[in-house]
């Protein structure tokens, strides 16, 4: 991973910012928007289950305002639902978040494999609780 940090696009590797973000996590590394980053590489590349993860384990008082808009598309995604209003107000964020925005609502939707996923599994228990199991 280049120096740069925040990095200025997710276009160049989304994985190896996830992957740079993750380790920061775990070995305290200092990073300034280290949350908003993650969950925006994330988003980028379909991971929605991961960026459910990342929420789930941020203290509440570590969820700031940037997260949790960021919070807002991932969930929107998992749930199916358009995204654009939420990326919207991601585009007002500080830069390179609002850089992070736009290569997200310009990304094409073949990111799909989380939530059909989610949906599979989401199948397998309503069936499973009809047949009480």
């Amino acid at each position: 991973m280049s120096s740069t940090w925040p990095p200025p696009s997710l276009e160049v590797n989304a994985k190896a910012i996830a992957d740079e973000c993750e380790f920061a996590e775990v070995s305290t590394i200092q990073r300034t928007l280290l949350a908003p980053v993650h969950m925006a590489a994330l988003i980028y590349l379909g991971e929605q289950v991961h960026a459910r993860h990342l929420w789930r384990r941020t203290s509440v008082e570590d969820r700031d305002e940037l997260l949790n808009d960021w919070w807002e598309v991932a969930k929107l995604n998992i749930q199916g639902k358009d995204v654009s209003e939420a990326l919207q107000k991601c585009s007002h964020h500080p830069s390179p978040l609002n850089t992070y925005a736009s290569e997200i609502a310009a990304a094409p939707p073949t990111k799909k494999k989380e939530q059909t996923s989610m949906q599979l599994n989401q199948q397998i228990v309503s069936f499973l609780e009809t047949k009480r199991w």
